[in-house]
């Protein structure tokens, strides 16, 4: 084969340009895909630790939090250029080989954060303000959970427990259950009647600033339909309302309340997640083994058929779950096609958002250098 200086040259330079190119792109490439893996990533296993916290409330458990606070990942390119050539016995002939080589390696490096320590369980303990559960409705977020599992009292009507264990009282466990399930159905009626009536227009939440105070009321216009009107005296008979009121405060105290006011007491995230693990479907054997607290066969079934977040479990790996944990060899998943539970997981999620404290910013959080 016959080449000159300028083909040697040209051979040269095009294998440099190729090499070099290729290298040059690589690190662009490479930042949409990881972006998004990483993202997907940690938004599943933020998902899978809040799944695996409610379980183990099932369990008698205490939940644990660990928090990715950084995420840094390294390329590394390695590029080789080979040129070679021999002679004959003739000057004029010569053969001429080369070769190109490219290396890449990829080294994250993922921080993780325990969530621990004062701070974080004044967080965990401390009752959701009244006022943010409903700055959260006004924003947009579905007001029937936030209620649901956000209010632990409205007046004298109480929602079901949060405690795996029931408080000591004059009843027996199995009947405290049963007593609890019975709060749960009562409450959800008061829930419906209030999202009724403010669909409707009857019945409206609305922010008054008196000086330096303010507050929230609940407002009944005098123009209720009949059928509406029924609703509203059914409402203010099971809250004990004066029936000839339509403006009244909301206040979170426990005692003397004054006929102006409807008292509504609010709960803790961890009372939140207490009280969703009881829709924890527990596999049998655990229940034989006493493994948890057993709920009557009565109050187990009222409970799960009203309990606004179900995880049920199995042996064997769920098919396409929204979320699916591996606990104690059985698999706890929450069905894809549960549109409920599936909007209580996630409102439960912003408030822990809300509640958790910021880790501190650390830029940055993703690096992509491209050797």
């Amino acid at each position: 084969m016959k080449h000159n200086a300028p083909c040697q040259t040209i051979f040269l330079s095009i294998i440099t340009l190729l090499v070099l190119s290729g290298c040059s792109s690589f690190g662009s490439r490479n930042i949409p895909r990881d972006r998004f893996d990483y993202n997907e990533a940690i938004a599943q296993s933020h998902n899978q630790q809040m799944l695996l916290n409610i379980v183990r409330f099932r369990y008698l458990e205490v939940p644990n939090f660990l928090a990715v606070s950084s995420v840094i990942t390294s390329y590394q390119y390695d590029g080789k250029v080979g040129l070679s050539g021999t002679s004959t016995s003739s000057p004029s002939t010569e053969i001429i080989s080369g070769n190109a080589n490219l290396g890449y390696a990829e080294k994250p490096t993922i921080t993780y954060a325990p969530l621990s320590g004062q701070d974080f369980a004044f967080r965990l303990l401390k009752n959701i303000s009244v006022e943010g559960i409903f700055s959260l409705g006004h924003a947009g977020f579905p007001m029937d959970l936030l209620m649901e599992i956000g209010f632990h009292r409205i007046n004298d009507i109480k929602n079901m427990g949060f405690g795996a264990v029931p408080a000591p009282g004059p009843l027996e466990a199995d009947k405290q259950f049963e007593k609890e399930s019975l709060d749960l159905t009562r409450f959800q009626r008061v829930l419906k009647l209030i999202l009724v009536l403010t669909d409707k227009g009857i019945l409206e939440a609305r922010r008054i600033k008196n000086g330096e105070k303010e507050y929230t009321q609940l407002h009944f216009p005098n123009n209720a339909s009949p059928d509406m009107q029924k609703l509203v005296d059914e409402l203010k008979a099971t809250l004990d309302l004066d029936p000839n009121l339509n403006n009244f405060r909301v206040t979170s105290r426990t005692t003397g309340r004054e006929k102006d006011e409807i008292t509504i007491q609010s709960r803790s995230l961890m009372a939140m997640m207490g009280f969703l693990a009881r829709g924890v479907v527990v596999p049998d054997e655990d229940e034989q083994a006493k493994k948890i607290v057993v709920f009557p066969e009565s109050a187990k079934k009222n409970i799960l058929a009203h309990a606004p977040l179900k995880i049920y479990s199995q042996k064997e790996v769920p098919v396409d779950p929204y979320i699916a944990i591996n606990y104690r060899d059985y698999w706890f998943y929450i069905d894809r096609t549960d549109t409920r539970s599936k909007r209580t997981f996630a409102t439960l999620l912003i408030i822990y958002q809300l509640q958790a404290p910021s880790q501190g910013i650390q830029a940055p959080l993703l690096t992509l250098p491209a050797g």
